[in-house]
C-alpha cells in the first residue's frame, strides 16, 4: 500500500479517495485513508497533506448529495477527521517524538470534549436521536424490549460525548502508527519499531491525569469522567510501547504479543485500562530502565 501512495500523486489520489469510500461501508478501514494521509505528510509536508485532506473532503461531499444529505455534513466530517491527521503527523514529521505527538494529540482530544460541550450544554440530547437511528440493528442484535433499549440508548448517550473523543484519539494513534510504519518499511527498515518501544508521554500528562481521577472519585462529575476516558485510552498506547519493549528487552518472543493482542480483542475495555495503568505508572517507575539494569 505505502508503495503505491507513494508512487505518484495520481495513485496517492486514487488510494485516498477509495479508501474513503470503503470506509463509509466499513467505519474501521477509516484507519487507511487516515494512514495515507498522515504518510503524505510525513514524507512530503503539511501542504501536501492539507491538499490530500481537501480531496478526501470532496469525496465525502459528493457522496452527501448523491445520498440526498447535507453536503455542508460531509465537509465538516471530513475536515473534523483528517485536519487533525495533518497536524499530528506534522508535529510527528518535525519533532521525531512519539512522546510531544502523543502529548498533542491528548491535548487536541480533551479541547475537542470541552468544546463540544460549550456548544452543546445538553450533550445526551443530541447523541441520543443520533443512537437511536442504529435502535432497529441494536433490537436485532440484543434482543430487547423497546423500554430496555430506549433506557440502554438514554444512558449510553449521556457518555456519548467522551466515548467518542476516546476512540477518535485512538483511531488517530492507531493510523499514525500504520503510516510510520508504512514510511519506516519503505525508507528505515527497521526504525519504526525501535521509536515505538520508546513512547513516554510524560510525568505532567499523567500527573494531570491522576488529579483529574481524584477529582472525578471525589466529585463524579461526568465532563472530568469523560476528560479521563481520553487520558486513558491515549496513555493505552505507552503501556503497549512498554510491553513490546519488555517483550524485546527479555528476547521472550513474538507469542506474547500475540497473547496480549487477543486478550485485547477479547477483554477489549479491562485491557485497555490495565495497559494504560501500567502506562501511567511507567512514567515515574521507568519499567524500561529497571529491566535493562536486571539484563
Amino acid at each position: 500500500m505505502a508503495s503505491f501512495i507513494m508512487a505518484g500523486r495520481i495513485q496517492a489520489a486514487i488510494f485516498v479517495v477509495l479508501s474513503t469510500l470503503i470506509s463509509l461501508l466499513l467505519p474501521p478501514l477509516i484507519v487507511f485513508s487516515n494512514a495515507a494521509i498522515a504518510l503524505i505528510t510525513l514524507r512530503k509536508g503539511w501542504q501536501q497533506g492539507v491538499l490530500y485532506t481537501l480531496l478526501a473532503t470532496i469525496t465525502l461531499v459528493i457522496v452527501s448529495v448523491l445520498l440526498k444529505q447535507q453536503a455542508s455534513s460531509g465537509f465538516l466530517a471530513g475536515l473534523a477527521t483528517w485536519l487533525p491527521m495533518v497536524l499530528i503527523a506534522s508535529t510527528l514529521a518535525m519533532t521525531k517524538s512519539w512522546n510531544r505527538t502523543l502529548q498533542l494529540t491528548l491535548l487536541l482530544s480533551v479541547a475537542g470534549v470541552l468544546l463540544f460541550h460549550l456548544t452543546h450544554p445538553d450533550a445526551a440530547a443530541y447523541w441520543e436521536p443520533v443512537l437511536k437511528q442504529m435502535k432497529p440493528m441494536l433490537q436485532q442484535a440484543y434482543q430487547l424490549s423497546d423500554s430496555k433499549l430506549d433506557e440502554t440508548i438514554s444512558n449510553a448517550a449521556t457518555w456519548m460525548t467522551g466515548t467518542f473523543a476516546a476512540a477518535l484519539a485512538v483511531i488517530t494513534i492507531i493510523s499514525l502508527i500504520i503510516a510510520r510504519n508504512w514510511q519506516s518499511r519503505l525508507y528505515n527498515p527497521g526504525g519504526f519499531g525501535e521509536e515505538f518501544r520508546q513512547i513516554v508521554i510524560g510525568k505532567q500528562a499523567s500527573i494531570a491525569l491522576l488529579i483529574g481521577i481524584t477529582l472525578a472519585v471525589i466529585t463524579k462529575n461526568q465532563l472530568i469522567i469523560e476528560l479521563i476516558m481520553v487520558g486513558v485510552a491515549v496513555f493505552m498506547f505507552q503501556g503497549l510501547s512498554l510491553a513490546h519493549s519488555i517483550v524485546k528487552q527479555r528476547n521472550l518472543g513474538v507469542r506474547w504479543l500475540v497473547g496480549l493482542y487477543v486478550l485485547m480483542f477479547l477483554l477489549l475495555i479491562q485491557m485497555i485500562v490495565l495497559l494504560a495503568t501500567f502506562g501511567l505508572v511507567d512514567n515515574f517507575a521507568d519499567f524500561r530502565r529497571q529491566v535493562a539494569k536486571k539484563n
